[in-house]
């Protein structure tokens, strides 16, 4: 049987966004389809593409719904999309496009609310719940490569560094602070640098605290990577964060990946901030 993943969300999340990735890593994708042809349009695409994994947009009724029950019964993956009301009413006014469920005389935070009544049902049986509230586009579309490409490993093992005066990234299963180490930044030689360069690297790494806590947390991850894997999940996404997301969080998060590897584990590495330096 082929892969299915299942989306639904609030308009203005970022569903469009989500699919257009899954389209580019292959998918057989529709978008907007109402739930009641689920099972005829899974029959139809799976005559045409037998080959390629699947992916659905929902149209979600004006009224509230479960998850419709062909959907369990396929056992897709599925995700809820969803985001603060002041950050959906700042989209649709940039793009000057209606609600589609706009009236006359709702306003959109009106309808906005009604929308998420709809999506109550839907989003109780999720398998995952993205807020795309401070996400950027290239973020989703991120995590929807780092989740649903199709690859040789069951689980998808990410680490993304950050600086957590942007906030924490919402698509984070596991959030790890690293700000109990000192920073380089108050080092005037070091603070242009970045934890890619050999010298910050040195400064972070020479702490015995942070020795103890890589030891620590790549035995710990280890143990919940093998767990995810038994429980059959197709990712874990770890966050390691300081402040900037420039100098501690990429130091601990590149030698956690490295002391990851030598277990025998693939990890897909990205910095939020600091983008790793061209070779």
């Amino acid at each position: 049987m082929s892969r299915l993943v299942v989306m639904a969300g609030l308009s203005g999340s970022g569903k469009s966004t989500a699919l257009n990735m899954l389209e580019d890593l292959g998918y057989a994708v529709v978008q907007n389809l109402p739930a009641d042809l689920g099972e005829s349009w899974l029959k139809w695409a799976r005559s045409q593409h037998p080959d390629r994994p699947l992916a659905i947009g929902l149209h979600l009724p004006s009224s509230p719904q479960d998850l419709p029950q062909w959907v369990s019964d396929e056992a897709a993956q599925t995700i809820c999309l969803e985001a603060d009301d002041a950050v959906l009413v700042r989209r649709f006014s940039e793009t000057r496009r209606r609600h589609p469920w706009s009236t006359s005389w709702d306003t959109l935070v009106e309808t906005l609310r009604q929308e998420r009544v709809c999506l109550a049902g839907y989003r109780e049986h999720c398998d995952h719940h993205v807020d795309t509230t401070s996400m950027r586009a290239s973020e989703l579309r991120d995590w929807v490569l780092e989740t649903f490409a199709i690859g040789a490993h069951r689980v998808q093992l990410n680490i993304v560094t950050f600086g957590f005066k942007r906030g924490v990234p919402p698509y984070v299963d596991l959030c790890f602070d690293v700000r109990f180490l000192p920073n380089p930044y108050w080092d005037l030689d070091l603070r242009p640098l970045t934890g890619h360069d050999a010298q910050v690297a040195d400064y972070v790494l020479e702490q015995s605290d942070a020795q103890r806590w890589l030891s620590e947390q790549t035995d710990a991850i280890h143990w919940q990577y093998e767990a995810f894997a038994r429980a059959g999940k197709s990712y874990l996404t770890i966050g390691v964060g300081c402040t900037g997301g420039r100098h501690r969080s990429v130091a601990m998060g590149l030698a956690l990946a490295e002391g990851l590897q030598t277990k025998g584990l693939l990890v897909n590495m990205r910095h939020r901030e600091t983008p790793a330096p061209e070779v």
